[in-house]
């Protein structure tokens, strides 16, 4: 991309970016301010995860680690959905035994008194159930989703990946994949629980009519062969619908991402074109999907008449032989209803195994190397009940800077020779460290690997001790990260200086970057909505919010990525004499403007990713 690089050329086989957590804590707006758009900046990583093989994915093993993933609410799901298909094994029982008393002028009071009793429990278990699950649900969505993202946000490591395609696409793979995920689980519930009842009933009419027992089967048989059959079409058809819904939400993040790109090249009507294409394609792919799963679901639903038919034909000799009561047909029609929809819960469970290995597979790309076990690696999951919003961590404790040591630090792209290579340098605390070199010289990722941006090696001292994790301490109020394009949200203009912080020195840091002008012409001041990305400002103005977002914690460090990126030479040299008035930040920042290496109090040169020469003044 023309001018997305302006200081050091993209590595070849770059890959997009992730935002950086840290350790121990989710990937909070307030630990990643410097996160660039994912089409302005590579990560020296591996490419896109490819798809797991099909033989990789162990759709039963996963779903057992779904659904124990909460063990005291999956065994009460299975309790509650078990009890619930049994009961009308007893009902059927109790009808059999109230219309063979009505045969013979008993009383058959207690019978109905007791048979509603026990349909008022049963509603009163399955409403219960119904709680239970949408907790174990709500619980197996948020563990995938929370591995995914991990996997996504990570600052390196072996559990650290990279997106497959665009942030908008992945958007797919946390809902839908994740959604399907958690539904092969849940019809084990269904479909283990209506089989219980189904080999219940059976054993109970056998020992009536053992002819009229087998009849029963037929349906289920007949609708489990037809599933089998279609079940390869389905995943096809499934995993053609996904792609395409991918594609479509892609196309649109792309492109509200662009929109000033569209309108100044007067492209609107090319970008509607494809997108008509990308639905109508979409379309057809989710037609076909639907047409499946509702031929699915039609023939295994319309058994249930089909099942009391045969039933009722089977038990014809019976009844004239007179060996067959009236309790008996009560008792086989109450059972063959309840039978009739075995074979639709037999069916989901079938079909849901299929669409589950797709949505297996597709999660499978965003966790590291393809390894789908790390989708339900077990994690701590909060869920609060009456708010969906964890509360920010508190920053860590701010330990002033007195000299920042570096000692060989080296960071190298894996499918290159670019990066930086034994770079050793010190720091004094209130000191001004300018980085310079030409165009590839390793200027950005000098500084990205000394925040813990990339991976790397070497040694790190903050006053003498050593930085073991970089990525967990480069952050507010010990450090700050300026990149050359930040990433701004679509918030009000202080929400994304403050990101949840407290706001007491929000006017101090928008008089310091001179944003006070400009909120005069915004309709809402610092309240003022920015736009997706920032859009509704200029460059100038993010670059200028994005600096006052680093400043507002006062931190000990400031690391800068070149200024000059974005601001024209008068901004960018009152920016800077704004900055050294305040005099409370020792700054590293890369430029190649005369005046702000005249201002350094070190000047470091780099030349093909090694230090050409440190001068101190």
């Amino acid at each position: 991309m023309p001018g997305a690089w302006p200081n050091e050329a993209p590595p070849p086989n770059c890959v997009m970016t992730r935002p950086v957590a840290t350790p121990n804590c989710w990937p909070l707006a307030s630990t990643f301010p410097s996160t660039r758009s994912s089409h302005e900046r590579c990560l020296m990583s591996a490419p896109p995860t490819p798809p797991p093989s099909r033989s990789s994915i162990r759709p039963f093993n996963f779903g057992w680690r779904t659904g124990t993933f909460r063990k005291g609410l999956w065994l009460a799901s299975w309790i509650g959905w078990t009890a619930y298909f049994l009961m009308p094994l007893l009902t059927g029982w109790l009808l059999k035994l109230a219309f063979d008393a009505l045969a013979t002028d008993q009383s058959i009071n207690g019978l109905l008194i007791s048979i509603g009793v026990i349909e008022v429990v049963r509603w009163i278990v399955f409403a219960g159930s119904i709680w239970v699950v949408v907790r174990w649900w709500v619980a197996g969505l948020t563990l995938m989703r929370t591995n995914m993202l991990f996997a996504q946000t990570v600052s390196g490591g072996p559990r650290a990946a990279t997106l497959p395609s665009s942030p908008s696409e992945a958007i797919s793979r946390f809902h839908q994949d994740a959604r399907d995920g958690v539904l092969w689980s849940d019809s084990w519930l269904d479909g283990l629980a209506s089989i219980s009842y189904a080999i219940g009933a059976l054993i109970i009419m056998s020992t009536i009519s053992k002819s009229a027992a087998l009849v029963v089967l037929l349906p289920l048989a007949f609708v489990t062969i037809v599933t089998r059959y279609l079940t390869p079409r389905l995943y096809q058809a499934r995993a053609a619908d996904r792609e395409a819904t991918s594609q479509v939400t892609s196309f649109l993040g792309e492109t509200f991402a662009g929109l000033l790109a569209f309108r100044l090249a007067g492209r609107e009507e090319a970008a509607l074109t494809r997108l008509e294409h990308h639905t109508e394609t979409r379309r057809r792919t989710a037609v076909r999907d639907t047409v499946l799963q509702q031929t699915i679901d039609g023939i295994s639903s319309s058994t249930t008449d089909v099942t009391i038919g045969l039933t009722l034909l089977a038990l014809v000799p019976a009844v004239r032989s007179g060996d067959f009561t009236v309790g008996d047909l009560a008792l086989f029609v109450a059972y063959a209803i309840e039978l009739g929809t075995v074979p639709r819960f037999v069916a989901r469970l079938i079909s849901a195994r299929e669409q589950a290995v797709v949505s297996y597979g597709r999660m499978g790309q965003l966790v590291a190397e393809g390894r789908v076990d790390d989708v339900f690696a077990d994690c701590e999951v909060t869920i609060e009940p009456h708010d969906t919003m964890r509360v920010r961590e508190p920053d860590p404790d701010r330990v002033p800077l007195q000299q920042l040591r570096v000692r060989d630090l080296t960071s190298v792209y894996p499918s290159s020779d670019a990066g930086v290579r034994d770079i050793s340098f010190d720091v004094p605390a209130g000191s001004f460290t300018v980085v310079t070199g030409g165009v590839g010289a390793g200027k950005s990722t000098l500084l990205r690997a000394l925040v813990g941006l990339e991976p790397s090696t070497g040694d790190i001292e903050w006053n003498d001790e050593p930085v073991t994790d970089a990525a967990a301490w480069f952050v507010p109020p010990n450090s700050a990260h300026l990149p050359q394009i930040p990433r701004l949200f679509s918030e009000t203009l202080a929400e994304n200086i403050a990101l949840g912080r407290d706001r007491s020195r929000l006017d101090v840091v928008l008089e310091q970057t001179t944003l006070t002008q400009d909120l005069g012409e915004m309709p809402d001041g610092a309240g003022t909505t920015v736009g997706s990305r920032g859009l509704r400002l200029s460059g100038g103005q993010a670059q200028r919010v994005a600096t006052a977002r680093s400043l507002l914690t006062q931190p000990e460090l400031l690391v800068v990525d070149d200024l000059s990126s974005a601001l024209d030479v008068a901004t960018e040299r009152d920016l800077w004499a704004r900055l050294s008035a305040e005099g409370t930040s020792t700054v590293i920042a890369v430029s190649h403007r005369q005046f702000v290496i005249d201002q350094a109090d070190q000047v470091i040169t780099l030349e093909a990713g090694r230090i050409a020469s440190i001068t101190t003044r």
